[in-house]
């Protein structure tokens, strides 16, 4: 444990060991090199020896910029970004988040000041996470950072912001890959085992989201209706709220649901109950509630859980020799199905999926079916020669 002084041509460096654990701190003086000056280097460099023999050496008291200094790196803001957003995101959103910081931000500029990044340095990096990772990914993780460095220059009152003409080009939206209603046909004709027996069919037509489906409850449950009142979600083992005021929506449930639902009542509708805690809209508090679920995997005794449906999902497919998709293309098929029928408006759809319009109908979730189509054409000129 000591100190001392390096001159390398016209630059002076003060070296700094504190302890054998820790690796050797180097300090370059931005003093003009002149004798007085290598004079004043010297005297601290002995200042600093005695103050790490006296164990009351503070690297921020005599160079308060080091980079060496965890105040003065990205890691630093990385830490406070995430301890301010725990409590304001969602759990499944805020480990999104902390996976960005651990696998991209930190091993790349954890250990850099915030002050020495520029626009060039982040281009390079971006090309090479493009290199294993798709633009949206790099995206998501760019914003991240961008946020970190904010907190830097908010603190420290800094303008320049390297993050300001980036653009990152976002890949066009995967069109939905619904199934026809012969592929409907075959998965809902295919014997399978008897814990999703039921479930088939409400993928298709009720349009619930995977994570609204999986902790629906009879208690949500009107049959003599026929609707579901959605109300919450499960992401990643955590009960919440739905994802915005608008999914928490009645959806009036088609007859093919409402058969399947009645045939699953026989099975888990007796079932003791269960309570559950909800995570609440602020991602703060929870509101308690007792439960009885309606899609139960025999064998745990409990709700599914998704990569358990999912694999009884593919499962299935194979055996009922339909082209793979995922699960989540149920949601999408109900949409499609009823947009190729042209018996109900594209308004009626978006409400029944929880969409305040129906621009999310066109762009995300629901096509045409060329193969499903009814004969418009003939419809239209009988109309005309009426």
């Amino acid at each position: 444990m000591s100190a001392g002084l390096e001159i390398r041509g016209k630059s002076m460096r003060i070296w700094i060991k504190t302890n054998t654990a820790e690796p050797i701190i180097k300090e370059t003086l931005d003093w003009q090199f002149t004798p007085e000056n290598q004079r004043r280097a010297k005297s601290l460099a002995e200042l600093i020896k005695l103050e790490i023999q006296l164990d009351q050496f503070d690297l921020a008291k005599h160079f308060p910029n080091s980079k060496n200094l965890k105040k003065n790196q990205i890691s630093y803001y990385a830490q406070q970004y995430l301890n301010m957003t725990v409590k304001e995101v969602a759990p499944s959103t805020y480990d999104s988040y902390y996976g960005h910081v651990k696998n991209h931000i930190n091993p790349k500029w954890g250990k850099v000041a915030p002050k020495d990044i520029n626009t060039n340095m982040l281009k390079r990096w971006i090309q090479q996470l493009k290199e294993t990772l798709n633009n949206k990914t790099v995206r998501e993780i760019l914003t991240r950072f961008a946020q970190i460095h904010a907190l830097w220059r908010d603190e420290n009152q800094q303008a320049y912001n390297p993050f300001q003409n980036i653009v990152i080009q976002q890949a066009d939206t995967p069109e939905p890959d619904p199934f026809n209603k012969t592929e409907i046909a075959l998965l809902l004709n295919t014997q399978t085992d008897l814990d999703i027996e039921n479930l088939l069919p409400c993928l298709f037509w009720t349009g619930l989201s995977m994570s609204e489906q999986i902790p629906i409850a009879w208690e949500d449950i009107d049959l003599e209706k026929g609707t579901i009142w959605v109300s919450r979600s499960y992401v990643r083992g955590v009960y919440r709220v739905t994802k915005n005021r608008r999914r928490k929506r009645e959806v009036k449930l088609l007859q093919p649901a409402v058969e399947a639902l009645k045939n699953q009542y026989k099975i888990t509708g007796n079932r003791h109950s269960k309570i559950i805690q909800i995570l609440q809209r602020d991602n703060k508090s929870y509101k308690q509630e007792r439960v009885r679920f309606v899609w139960i995997n025999q064998e745990q005794g409990d709700h599914f859980e998704y990569h358990e449906l999912r694999y009884r999902w593919n499962k299935h497919l194979k055996k009922a020799k339909v082209r793979h998709r995922g699960i989540n293309q149920g949601r999408h098929t109900f949409a499609s199905q009823l947009l190729t029928s042209g018996q109900v408006p594209p308004e009626w759809i978006a409400d029944q999926l929880g969409h305040a319009d129906t621009s999310m109908i066109y762009k995300h979730y629901g096509k045409l079916i060329a193969e499903d189509l009814p004969d418009y054409l003939t419809k239209i000129n009988d109309y005309i020669q009426q």
